[in-house]
């Protein structure tokens, strides 16, 4: 079943968002390869032995990828852009893992039944994508129906105390003066715009507190089994200079995850 765009209007704001991304060839200028240390994370806590994966909100395939170079498992890539596929699905053509790859398009009922993965990610902020608290555990109990009582979830969401703390004082003083329209009414949700390519691209966030994704976790039937900054500088920095990659990855080790730019878990089911 394809959600209904017409009530949830982030999910609608977000697939137009990121066709336009990536349709613009932005995203993969922006972020050529996967975070160096994401990856080794990955790898350390069962992509490599995994025989079954979902990438929900995989993009253009940049950790898909390079973990099907890394193992032999079975991918299913999910992600509510169509343009994100198209991208991802030619990047595949140019490799020998087309056969290992099952592509769904903004379908959950096309994912599979109950305790079909051994191993989800939901990266790079996808969970912070997805609308207000109830839908985001909503979305978490999905995959954690998709999972094995046995199997992984990692995740990693921008961290509240490192990112747009110019769109979240806009929105507090918008709650604090009874501004604030759903989904902005909840405490860190923001908007904010970038330009990509000339092209001005409006994104919604929830910014995470490390104690509300424990939170949303258990409400989905998760706990949180590590937890580490996912990185010090930006995204794009880290993945586009191996000087600024290296520092970042021995920086990154001595800091709270909540300090990091970005939050990443690895969570077991309860």
């Amino acid at each position: 079943m394809t959600p209904d765009r017409s009530v949830d209007p982030v999910a609608a704001e977000m697939q137009h968002t990121y066709d336009r991304y990536f349709s613009s060839e932005g995203y993969r200028h922006r972020y050529p390869q996967p975070n160096a240390a994401t990856l080794d994370f990955l790898l350390a806590n069962g992509a490599r032995t995994a025989t079954k994966i979902l990438d929900f909100g995989c993009g253009n395939g940049r950790y898909a990828l390079a973990l099907l170079a890394e193992s032999n498992a079975n991918v299913t890539a999910f992600d509510i852009s169509a343009a994100s596929l198209t991208e991802f699905a030619d990047a595949l053509k140019r490799t020998p893992y087309g056969a290992r790859v099952a592509f769904v398009h903004d379908d959950l009922t096309a994912l599979g039944k109950p305790a079909s993965y051994d191993l989800i990610l939901m990266l790079f902020g996808v969970l912070s994508h997805v609308g207000d608290r109830a839908t985001r555990v909503r979305t978490l109990s999905t995959l954690r129906r998709l999972l094995r009582n046995d199997g992984r979830l990692i995740l990693s969401v921008p961290s509240i105390f490192r990112r747009r703390p110019w769109e979240l004082l806009k929105a507090v003083l918008a709650r604090r003066l009874g501004r604030a329209q759903p989904p902005q009414d909840e405490a860190g949700n923001i908007h904010f715009t970038r330009l990509v390519n000339g092209d001005s691209l409006t994104f919604f966030y929830h910014l995470y507190t490390l104690r509300d994704l424990r939170a949303d976790l258990a409400a989905a039937g998760f706990a949180i089994q590590r937890c580490e900054a996912e990185s010090v500088l930006p995204e794009w920095w880290v993945t586009q200079s191996r000087i600024l990659r290296g520092l970042d990855r021995i920086v990154s080790r001595w800091i709270a995850p909540s300090l990091g730019y970005g939050i990443r878990v690895l969570a077991r089911p309860v």
